[in-house]
């Protein structure tokens, strides 16, 4: 054991049961003399306290010590790690009323964290994990949504354990939280300033120095900032694959908050652009969410098809959990079920000779249908345009949505491949 795992036994020996069983995901301090802890998505309180406020700030000093964080009266907030991974913030008095007030979120360990598991829990359908680990293989830019504590972080580790194993993935966080199992991870945290102001590097500042270290995907932990409009150039520059979670109930909500956490910085992009770059860059949301009866699971698996004639995102559910009662106790019962249609992208799956049947996204007895194609940003960067173009019809015609907007700039047909772009390399179209 070493001297920070020492030392945070020690300060924290009053929660130290709850840190180690497995069985608690969140440990939630309201000052010294009151503890809660989530177990299955609920939350209970226990009997443990600090001695008292004093020894409750000796912890969190000590925390903020080893990780070279500062928390005084002059800083009252702290996010940090423990050695373990798990995330902790903390808050001081005056502004904490109660007392020193502290939420640890503990996580999975990540080579335990498989579909098989979620299929078990029921957290995902064998379908939508098949659908996923092919996306993944492809290339495919995802953003994963959803509430605070809904798991959004354990599917962006799940996610990026799935990469090829001859790519280099850059990893770009806040506070280190992701703990993804792939040969080639290189991973970057924020720092903040020193005593004097100076040395602070921001999630934006690591985004640009990832972008020059030859990745080939890049994955910013959470996105919460004008560091958006950072991680939609990496995707729409040639980083096929790429991701980022964000805060968000469904998946158009999410397309608009990561349209409104881009402008929250200097840019000067018109909105209309901006809104195509983002429908032009996010290839699938992966909803995730915690049900009232303390569960977690993906809710959509939602392809983003484009912008239609009046600048709207338009999104087509591809699978989406359907709740279908629920038991004496509570209990949400329900299954994610294909929403009968086929993603745009179905002929790239087969030409790579991905075997993923076209029935898994079919409804019991109904007829499966083609998203139809809408107005999309201009043609990506090279890289991300030959990642997108489509093969000549593979397999047997399937019935097709009629158009239900007018586009202006729709992709290719089936068969042809994306025009070449512009000498610029692909930049969006404003």
């Amino acid at each position: 054991m070493g001297v920070f795992e020492s030392s945070i036994a020690a300060f924290l020996a009053p929660i130290a049961d709850y840190l180690a069983d497995e069985a608690v995901s969140e440990v939630l301090i309201n000052g010294p003399k009151e503890i809660w802890v989530e177990k299955k998505g609920k939350l209970e309180r226990t009997s443990a306290a600090f001695t008292d406020e004093t020894a409750l700030q000796a912890a969190v000093r000590n925390i903020a010590q080893f990780v070279g964080r500062k928390i005084d009266a002059e800083n009252p907030t702290l996010d940090a790690r423990l050695p373990d991974g798990s995330r902790i913030h903390a808050v001081l008095p005056p502004s904490a009323r109660s007392g020193t007030t502290v939420a640890i979120r503990k996580f999975s360990k990540a080579a335990e964290i498989t579909f098989d598991k979620l299929i078990s829990f029921n957290s995902v359908s064998a379908a939508g994990a098949q659908f996923l680990t092919v996306c993944v293989e492809l290339g495919k830019n995802m953003i994963v949504s959803g509430g605070t504590g809904s798991g959004k972080t354990t599917i962006l580790n799940l996610l990026g354990g799935l990469l090829p194993a001859h790519e280099r993935l850059m990893v770009v966080e806040d506070a280190s939280e992701l703990q993804i199992k792939a040969p080639h991870v290189v991973c970057f945290e924020t720092k903040a300033a020193n005593f004097e102001g100076k040395g602070a590097l921001a999630i934006r500042d690591l985004v640009r120095s990832a972008m020059r270290l030859r990745p080939d995907r890049i994955i910013v932990g959470e996105v919460r900032g004008p560091e958006a409009l950072d991680l939609i150039t990496v995707m729409n520059t040639g980083h096929g694959g790429s991701m980022g979670t964000t805060h968000a109930n469904t998946p158009m909500d999410a397309l608009v908050r990561l349209e409104t956490l881009a402008m929250m910085g200097d840019t000067t992009i018109p909105i209309s652009a901006l809104r195509r770059q983002i429908a032009g860059a996010v290839h699938l949301v992966v909803q995730a969410k915690r049900m009232h009866d303390g569960s977690r699971k993906l809710s959509h698996i939602s392809e983003v098809l484009g912008v239609d004639e009046h600048g709207n995102y338009k999104v087509q559910d591809l699978f989406k959990f359907m709740q279908k009662g629920k038991t004496a106790d509570g209990k949400i019962l329900g299954e994610m079920e294909p929403c009968g249609v086929l993603p745009t992208f179905m002929q790239e799956i087969e030409v790579n000779g991905h075997h993923l049947p076209r029935s898994i996204f079919a409804k019991p007895g109904a007829v499966i249908t083609s998203a139809a194609p809408v107005a999309k940003a201009a043609s990506p960067a090279p890289a991300v345009a030959a990642s997108r173009a489509m093969a000549p019809q593979a397999a047997a015609p399937v019935a097709q949505r009629p158009a239900t907007v007018a586009p202006t700039s729709a992709r290719p047909p089936m068969g042809m491949a994306p025009k070449k772009p512009g000498p610029t390399g692909g930049g969006q179209a404003a």
